[in-house]
């Protein structure tokens, strides 16, 4: 008989659950975080939902934010919870979490060809630094490095960091966001609001008054009417995710491959300027040609944060 751990990935607009026993995963469910009151009613209705299987013993759930101390609270949701707390509800022997993007992260080592497409060919270095990228509802950024015949996760905020231009343009829209935001964060511009407030600079820059609520918005009013706006937006994002990920992969010595994943690249799909996101990701001056030999990945599985859970369960 299995024996079951619970998986979840929590972000900012959905949670996924999942059963798992290390070879795979079943009874996947997603729950819109806007519908319900918090982490634990959602568990409720998951748990009393599942039927055929033995109740999880342990969970591991990674979540949008980061994971210190006791109480977790979300970075773009307002659902809030005790680990302690949780643990003891449900009886769990092991409740282990960690950062979205590091779930992700712990997926890299093991996708197969099927799950990825190039967006820049070069040369994946055995047992070096993996790097992912994330836009969504936030950016998020996850590292593995090679740790003996296995991999470590390394955890962190790398989605906040402060936004640099290229050129005058791209410093012209930073210095208008920073009008409104203040501090501009690659997640300011790299996630769907962030779409958003890159469409709201340039009609602003443009004098005009067209003020979209979301980022599936700007991808909608591209295709129906052309508007230049939107298109300029969709490149600008293109070419600001290639400045983050080429300071990030310098950063992280990421030989061993950069990886896009998120749910903004999904909706854009053959939107997404990879020739733009290839320029910026390798302007880097003296250090462009390393860049250049840096393998580039875009993921293609539909759940990659479960199948990083499930490596860990497996594990």
């Amino acid at each position: 008989m299995s024996v079951w751990t619970l998986i979840g990935d929590l972000g900012g607009t959905n949670l996924r659950l999942a059963l798992t026993d290390g070879a795979g995963f079943r009874s996947e469910r997603v729950f819109k975080t806007a519908d319900h009151a918090g982490f634990e009613a959602a568990l409720d209705l998951y748990l009393e939902g599942i039927s055929g299987v033995e109740r999880p013993r342990s969970a591991i759930v990674a979540v949008a934010g980061p994971v210190s101390g006791d109480r977790i609270r979300l970075t773009n949701c307002p659902w809030q919870f005790s680990r302690d707390a949780v643990r003891e509800r449900y009886g769990w022997s092991r409740f282990g979490l960690m950062n979205d993007f590091a779930a992700v992260a712990a997926a890299l080592p093991h996708f197969a060809n099927g799950h990825l497409d190039t967006v820049q060919t070069g040369v994946e270095v055995a047992r070096m630094p993996k790097l992912v990228l994330g836009p969504g509802t936030g950016l998020g950024v996850g590292i593995t490095v090679p740790a003996g015949e296995s991999w470590r996760i390394l955890e962190g905020e790398g989605g906040h960091v402060t936004l640099a231009a290229l050129s005058e343009e791209e410093a012209d829209l930073i210095a208008r966001l920073a009008r409104r935001l203040g501090h501009v964060s690659a997640e300011d511009v790299l996630s769907g609001p962030g779409l958003v407030n890159l469409f709201s600079a340039i009609a602003e820059r443009d004098g005009l008054e067209i003020e979209p609520a979301r980022g599936e918005e700007v991808v909608e009013r591209l295709d129906r009417e052309g508007c230049p706006a939107a298109r300029e937006a969709v490149e600008r994002f293109s070419g600001f995710l290639g400045t983050v990920a080429g300071n990030a992969a310098l950063t992280a010595g990421a030989r061993g491959g950069v990886y896009l994943a998120g749910g903004v690249l999904q909706n854009l799909g053959d939107r997404f300027r990879t020739d733009l996101f290839r320029a910026a990701f390798n302007a880097k001056g003296r250090m462009s040609a390393y860049l250049e030999n840096v393998a580039v990945y875009r993921i293609t599985h539909p759940e990659p944060g479960l199948f990083g859970l499930q490596a860990l369960a497996r594990s």
